[in-house]
């Protein structure tokens, strides 16, 4: 959506045509106090927000962003009957988000969610005017935001904590197996193993893929069904289809055959 502004030269009958984008705007908060102090600040910033809608709850938020189709929303996090993360999962139509709340320890969560920022309140001209910069820097230039480098960043925020040792249940016991001891790890049968360096297999309830993100960095997906500790490879071979054979310096010497769609980061990984 985009305002027009007309200006005429003094000297000559010229016409300058400025095209300003004006962006439609949902504002989401369970307290009326909220709403006028949002209000209030839309005002400064008329000739760039449209103000389509409100919501109350997260219920009437769901069902204005789904038929109003806004451009930005104004979302509060802590409400009654859903909080504003809540709120996205319901979704059919993604508007680009500025999460306002009275509570910091949410931001992370907010920048997860690929929000364009995040309003502390009471929220001061000052720090609203430099939302409104950061919402211009990024949405006139393209229609979708770069939602890739808005991950990238929440990970920059909130850095994954990466695992020393995984949790294995035995009985009514669970033990602790280092993830220095482990050669690789298999996923078979709906269940995975770790693998030991002494060829001990432990049945873990995490997923392939859960392993993958919580695992040290001296860990890498060399195919579907197998992660392996790269300290423990001994030997590479060749295999057809562009693929390799890792042998392992495990008690078994286990060989294991990487998938073709894992090979370019293998290579990268092995320096290969």
């Amino acid at each position: 959506m985009f305002n027009f502004a007309i200006t005429a030269g003094h000297l000559f009958p010229t016409v300058k045509l400025y095209i300003m984008p004006t962006y439609s705007v949902l504002l989401i908060d369970d307290e009326q106090a909220a709403h006028y102090a949002m209000q209030s600040l839309f005002k400064k910033f008329d000739n760039k927000i449209d103000l389509i809608g409100q919501a109350y709850n997260g219920k009437q938020a769901v069902e204005k962003i789904n038929s109003l189709r806004p451009d930005l929303i104004f979302l509060d996090i802590q409400m009654p009957d859903m909080n504003g993360f809540e709120v996205l999962k319901h979704l059919e139509y993604q508007p680009y988000i500025i999460f306002c709340t009275a509570y910091d320890q949410y931001a992370i969560e907010a920048f997860n969610q690929n929000s364009i920022d995040y309003l502390l309140k009471p929220v001061d001209e000052n720090r609203f005017a430099q939302c409104m910069d950061k919402i211009e820097r990024l949405l006139p230039h393209r229609k979708t935001m770069d939602i890739g480098q808005l991950q990238e960043l929440g990970k920059l925020l909130n850095p994954s904590k990466k695992a020393t040792a995984i949790p294995v249940s035995i009985g009514a016991k669970t033990i602790f197996v280092r993830c220095t001891q482990m050669a690789y790890c298999v996923a078979k049968d709906g269940y995975t193993s770790l693998m030991t360096d002494e060829g001990k297999e432990h049945i873990c309830n995490l997923t392939l893929k859960q392993l993958e993100d919580r695992l040290p960095n001296e860990f890498i997906r060399v195919q579907k069904s197998y992660i392996v500790h790269k300290e423990k490879i001994e030997e590479i071979q060749k295999y057809f289809n562009n693929r390799l054979i890792l042998k392992l310096n495990d008690k078994n010497h286990t060989k294991i055959t990487t998938g073709t769609s894992y090979i370019d980061k293998i290579r990268e990984e092995l320096l290969l």
